[in-house]
């Protein structure tokens, strides 16, 4: 510890012996001063831009919760790295946080693509845009979505516009340009089929696939493939289990997967009406019919032949053994390959074939 005592007044030996310890006293926080200046080098020296020079298919969750809140897990995001481009699927509240503290590159954000416009996928949108800005992106970002993605980058660019200002003048212009601060939305036009789907982008070797889900009565709602060196990835987004995902997760090397655990959501719902909260029981039990359960989503992972199934937008979050298996009752029945429970700032890296 960076600390020292110095001798008491009243110490035998009087004051001409109390000047080593004022002299340990002074080296000791001059080596204070000296870790926090090396801490601070640290920080700033601390991320890793080796994850763009990469030949694998890199998987990041920056946010593997729900709009339930939770200490642990930050609000939907997943990232995915390939041949240089650095994507984030959705940009839920708290998940930029993930990204900074996970040491990733984040002034070279590429691109955002956006599931669809619950406030946990998108709440977190304003910070993506500016934090990667102010971090050194050089050019507006792309933000990719279905219909209605204008409206909300829009949005977003109405709030923050003072805080562009500000920093612009407070900054100048040749550290934060302001044509380079703004997102850009990119609508993606998908038909009316529910499996229908469109190539968001092929850059870089990376090819990106939008495909429709089923979330009713949330319209549009989307999922994402990334393909790579011969590798693939897949991010569900939110859904009920769902025919087009299982087709356009075909052979894919992991998908990531909602899951929300319809039997204990229904325990929850039986509490809340017990106790009189009838708001709570309402909202609780409209939540299942739209989204995926853990046995459901290994059952897509197992139709579509998927290598590995990992799960994330948790609910209830299974924090501690118990839960975890309560979350998981029912999955080996039906699917054989691992189940992974996302946790923010998981890794998942894939060497090209």
């Amino acid at each position: 510890m960076c600390e020292a005592r110095a001798t008491h007044r009243s110490d035998r030996g009087g004051s001409m012996h109390r000047w080593p310890a004022l002299a340990l006293l002074a080296l000791s926080l001059s080596g204070c001063e000296r870790l926090v200046e090396r801490q601070m080098e640290r920080n700033f020296t601390r991320v890793d831009a080796s994850v763009l020079e990469s030949p694998e298919l890199q998987i990041v969750i920056c946010g593997s919760g729900s709009p339930l809140p939770d200490a642990s897990r930050a609000a939907a995001c997943t990232a995915v790295i390939a041949g240089g481009e650095f994507v984030l699927v959705d940009s839920g509240p708290g998940s930029w946080e993930v990204l900074d503290l996970e040491n990733l590159p984040v002034a070279s954000v590429s691109a955002v693509l956006l599931t669809h416009f619950h406030s946990d996928h998108i709440g977190g949108l304003g910070e993506a845009i500016t934090q990667s800005w102010i971090a050194g992106r050089a050019k507006p970002l792309p933000v990719y979505g279905p219909e209605g993605v204008a409206r909300v980058v829009d949005g977003f660019a109405a709030a923050y516009a003072a805080d562009v200002d500000y920093r612009v003048a407070h900054h100048g212009e040749g550290y934060m340009s302001r044509a380079a601060a703004p997102a850009q939305a990119h609508e993606i036009a998908l038909g009316d089929a529910p499996n229908a789907s469109a190539v968001v982008f092929e850059r870089s070797g990376l090819t990106v696939t939008m495909f429709r889900v089923g979330h009713e009565p949330v319209h549009p709602a989307v999922g994402y493939r990334f393909d790579f060196a011969g590798r693939s990835v897949v991010v569900s987004g939110d859904t009920v289990r769902s025919a087009s995902l299982v087709e356009h997760a075909r052979s894919a090397d992991v998908l990531v997967h909602e899951a929300l655990q319809k039997e204990l959501i229904g325990r929850g719902v039986a509490i809340a009406s017990r106790l009189g909260l009838e708001r709570v029981a309402k909202l609780a039990g409209d939540i299942p019919d739209y989204h995926t359960s853990p046995v459901e989503a290994a059952e897509v992972a197992r139709d579509a032949g998927v290598a590995k199934l990992v799960l994330t937008h948790l609910v209830p979050a299974p924090n501690n053994v118990l839960a975890r298996r309560l979350f998981l009752a029912g999955v080996s029945d039906v699917y054989e390959g691992p189940v992974v429970i996302a946790e923010d700032g998981m890794r998942i890296s894939l060497a090209p074939r």
